[in-house]
């Protein structure tokens, strides 16, 4: 394992290291010398994590032994099973916490960790309801489930959790825990059936780890935060994923309150005060008393009838005041920062009242609890300073038919706060040493740097580890007919553009191999694109949407998060489709398609950026938020020139900016991808809006005047990477892929276990077989029996072995013609066999002849004999040759004999076997005929060789000949 001395830190790194990636460890390792922040944005597929986590923990380790057994018992603590472990055994050491958005992407990080040499004490954090293990709770959520949990870790005896009181002695005898990498699943597993509670045991494993790893919320949620045992002083913290960091952490500050929440909780108080009736008197519920849940009623009554009084001129406008208001609103119901928390008390002792009755009948929580987090988060701790940052927005909605019949009003009260840098402050005043955010887009970085309110010295843009020619980046202002495209809200609704957007759509689906990616700046938008695609009636030809469907298969999108998987899962199938080329997602920036997902290789060729994705101007929180930092502008120390703070305008746009780099970041997922990001909107021509693109990806960015040399262009790029992949992974593919899915034997992959990575790799790969293809390939269809067309390949399945491809052109559908065997000496032939399985008793010359010509087969050189009855041919030997009579095949194998006697008379032994290795490793599909070429010139060149160079040249097939011709000259200039 490769060791790098950066800053004076030794740094084990798995691989070897790309420039780029000891930069990123460079950075970081400067921010945790210096205890001060950085902002580290790296692109998807440059080891980003892997470098985080390996810079971080050399670090940390320079300092003093981990906290693990091992590592304890090499250093200065004693080891003993039976000591606890305490926060003086860590030596003091800062804590380490690593944040990401998700535990699906804590997982990766988890697995990235297992890569790593280092072995830290870790633990991974999760909620009740994914840790919790109790068949009588765990189908609860939200705070039902973790009032359930906490009502039976009081009991005592027999009705106490048995799973709870499993721990102590559970973490006595297995101090090891988190020793080693443990993931959510694991820790699951170890409370299955009759053991420890996994969520008390990170409860308390969580107080002495080196890192912990832990979803956004626990640090950026006040609630979440206070109950970590933390030592937080000089404690690093890691927040990757950071791109929507400022959001988040603005959110979590914010609440919305609308009117059927109220509607419930006064539904709900009713309710606990018949509870609390009922109960009365008995024994062991003196502390309920009705009286509290009916002034509670009656408070959430007077708050609901509050907001229906307020004025509201406009509806589309709102009603406004700024943040301190709230005070004055709660202050007319008698509810101040001293009686707030007695109303808080009775608002938790009625959620555990209901809760009670909940858990014998539904798993929905209370919705009291609402009140309860919106009172904490208006009273906090530190009074009401923090009011100036929030504005109060009454909304009025459109009323549904029950309201209306009772004469309700449907209104939302909203806090919303517009300073996120609040949440970041209160966690670096706790004396936290360095704060890391990293992402793969996190410019622009000026305006999210001046959101958080925080100084961060330390800032990189690393460029991605790919070549230059695995990346097409192009703005395309005109479409097919010339018109220019631009989605901005004068031209959105025209129908020229949506026409002239369809059909730019139809060509790059025709060009783009496999999955292609289409962001629109709205959901508004997209439906009305596709809408008026679909639409007919304005032509006599087929629509724009028979089009596309003809070339890929579509996917949209849907509003419903819920129904997000199953369009996930729909994209997957059609990818693996081979009766298509391929499919197209139709999704919108800012989207779930847009973030996080993984559209690696073949799932995601190309992504088509429509416009700038802009936030409704019109929407109240954005204008709202446009208006405070504008305001903030104007008030600003005199110390700093106000084009350097940032104004509502300055936000509006880097907003829709980061959308699109989040966007476009689905293209390049690791250092062997490939593809094409096609900004489709003239707007993007604009320095200043180039500027605003990832820095990775600017110098790869090509104005287009005319839509043509687009089109070419791409054709160009796609055909020259599909032709240039690395023989280790064309080696790869052809060992792992092509038998998934294609043999008998193996499970054919389906869609309730596959992921759009695989989907699209297997697809991706199984297209490489075919050397230096035209990037505009056939519609195939699908032949009868257990073969398949596709990519102008008929793919036969035979049992026990690799399976057949059958390459023809202009081929007609396996139900109506028999597939005819030909040779394949030139472009007059119409059909040629791959056959993908190796006879072990193929001799030299077969080699050649049939071995070397079946590996060039895909590129139309020679092919193998014989005949697999699904054919039908009834004939077990090649078919004659075009125009000639017999004995084809002999000839061919006469003339290949021949030509190898030449070769091994002008060859040493060790050149001649490099030239059967050749041949062969090509008929292997290890490696693809651009490269066999250049190494057939280097070893035939020389001036008693040059007859070889051109007896070679008899078995390139005709349309390849130029190409070898090219390279034979490239390398007697390169030799001279």
């Amino acid at each position: 394992m490769p060791v790098y001395s950066i800053r004076g830190i030794n740094v084990d790194f798995p691989f070897e290291a790309y420039p780029s990636q000891i930069t990123y460890m460079d950075r970081v390792i400067e921010s945790l010398q210096n205890k001060c922040h950085a902002l580290l944005e790296s692109p998807t597929g440059t080891g980003k994590t892997l470098c985080l986590l390996c810079a971080t923990l050399a670090w940390r380790k320079s300092l003093g032994s981990f906290s693990t057994r091992k590592d304890r018992s090499n250093g200065d603590f004693p080891l003993t099973d039976s000591d606890p472990q305490t926060s003086q055994q860590s030596g003091g050491f800062p804590t380490i916490v690593y944040a990401s958005r998700t535990h699906s992407q804590l997982r990766q990080v988890i697995k990235e960790l297992k890569r790593c040499s280092y072995r830290p004490k870790m633990l991974v954090l999760g909620s009740r309801e994914q840790l919790c293990v109790n068949e009588e709770v765990n189908s609860l959520r939200g705070k039902a489930l973790s009032n359930a949990c906490q009502y039976l870790c009081k009991k005592r005896g027999k009705l106490q959790c048995n799973h709870f009181n499993r721990v102590p002695e559970y973490l006595k005898h297995n101090s090891h825990i988190g020793d080693e990498p443990v993931d959510i699943e694991d820790l699951v597993n170890i409370g299955k059936g009759s053991g420890p509670c996994p969520y008390y045991i990170t409860r308390e494993v969580h107080k002495d780890v080196d890192i912990l790893f832990t979803p956004y919320n626990y640090l950026i949620s006040n609630a979440y935060r206070k109950h970590l045992k933390v030592t937080w002083s000089n404690s690093v913290l890691i927040f990757d994923e950071a791109h929507n960091l400022e959001g988040l952490c603005a959110d979590s500050a914010s609440f919305d309150l609308p009117s059927y929440h109220l509607s419930a909780c006064v539904s709900e108080a009713e309710e606990c005060v018949k509870l609390a009736s009922s109960r009365r008197g008995s024994l062991n519920e003196g502390s309920t008393n009705p009286e509290h849940f009916a002034i509670l009623k009656g408070l959430v009554l007077k708050l609901q009838e509050l907001i229906s009084k307020v004025p509201i001129p406009r509806r589309d406008e709102g009603f406004t005041k700024p943040g301190p208001y709230i005070y004055e609103m709660l202050k007319s119901l008698n509810i101040t920062h001293e009686t707030a928390p007695n109303l808080i008390s009775t608002l938790e002792e009625a959620t555990v009242l209901l809760d009670e009755k909940l858990r014998k009948g539904t798993n929905a929580g209370s919705k009291l609890e609402i009140i309860v987090d919106m009172l904490k988060l208006i009273f906090r701790e530190n009074g009401s300073s923090h009011a100036d940052v929030y504005r109060v927005h009454v909304q009025e909605h459109e009323q549904n038919p029950t309201d209306i019949i009772k004469g309700k009003v449907s209104r939302t009260l909203s806090w919303w706060c517009f300073n996120p840098g609040i949440t970041m402050q209160d966690i670096a005043n706790k004396g936290v040493g360095t704060i890391i955010l990293t992402s793969g887009t996190l410019s622009p970085m000026d305006s999210l740097a001046q959101e958080l309110k925080l100084d961060f010295p330390i800032r990189l843009e690393n460029p991605h580890v790919i070549s230059s020619n695995q990346l097409w980046a192009g703005v395309v202002s005109t479409g097919p007919s010339g018109r220019v495209l631009n989605s901005s809200y004068r031209n959105r609704d025209e129908p020229e553009y949506k026409q002239e957007l369809g059909n730019a759509i139809v060509n790059f689906s025709r060009v783009v191999p496999d999955g292609l990616l289409v962001f629109f700046p709205s959901y508004y938008l997209m439906d009305r694109c596709i809408a008026f695609w679909k639409d007919g009636s304005h032509r006599n030809s087929m629509t724009v949407w028979e089009r596309i469907c003809k070339l890929k298969k579509p996917v949209i999108e849907p509003r419903d998060s819920s129904l997000f998987p199953a369009a996930m899962l729909d994209f997957s199938k059609k990818l693996q489709d081979r009766s298509i080329s391929g499919a197209v997602f139709f999704a919108v920036c800012r989207g779930k398609v847009s973030e996080g997902l993984d559209f690696a290789d073949g799932a995601g060729r190309a992504v088509v950026i429509t416009g700038l994705p802009y936030a409704k101007v019109t929407d109240p929180k954005i204008k709202l938020k446009r208006e405070f930092l504008d305001e903030q502008v104007q008030v600003s120390d005199a110390k700093l020139p106000r084009s350097a703070l940032l104004s509502g305008s300055m936000w509006y746009s880097q907003e829709a900016a980061r959308a699109v780099n989040q966007a476009i970041g689905r293209v390049i997922r690791h250092r062997h991808d490939y593809g094409a990001i096609i900004f489709c909107d003239d707007r993007f021509e604009q320095p200043s809006q180039q500027s605003k693109i990832s820095l990775w990806i600017r110098p790869y960015v090509k104005c287009y005047p005319r839509y043509g040399e687009v089109i070419s262009d791409l054709a160009r790029f796609f055909r020259t990477e599909r032709s240039n992949i690395p023989a280790s992974l064309v080696n790869d593919i052809v060992s792992t892929s092509l038998p998934k899915v294609l043999t008998k034997d193996a499970p054919t992959p389906t869609a309730g276990h596959s992921s759009v990575k695989n989907d699209g790799v297997a697809r991706n790969e199984l297209s490489r077989l075919e050397a230096l293809p035209p990037a505009n390939r056939a519609s195939p269809s699908e032949c009868g029996g257990s073969s398949v067309k596709w990519k102008g390949l008929t793919i036969l399945q035979r049992k026990g072995k690799m399976p057949r491809i059958v390459k023809a052109e202009g081929m007609q559908a396996c139900s109506s013609v028999k597939a005819k065997l030909v040779e394949l000496s030139d472009e007059e032939t119409t059909c040629e066999v791959v056959d993908l399985e190796c006879d072990k008793q193929t001799c030299e010359t077969e080699t050649l002849a049939a071995s070397s010509g079946n590996c060039f087969n895909t590129m139309g050189l020679v092919k193998k004999r014989k005949v697999p009855e699904s054919q039908g041919s009834g004939s077990s030997s090649v078919s004659k040759e075009k125009g000639s009579g017999g004995g084809g095949g002999d000839k061919k194998e006469a003339t290949a004999s021949a030509f190898l006697s030449q070769v091994k008379e002008k060859l040493n032994a060790e050149e001649y076997n490099k030239f059967i290795g050749y041949m062969q490793a090509l008929k292997k599909k290890e490696t693809n005929l651009a490269t066999v070429m250049q190494s057939i010139v280097q070893l035939f060149c020389g001036k008693e060789r040059d007859h070889l160079l051109i007896g070679f040249k008899d078995f390139v097939p005709v349309k390849y000949r130029p190409a070898y011709e090219q390279c034979i000259k490239t390398t007697k200039r390169d030799a001279l």
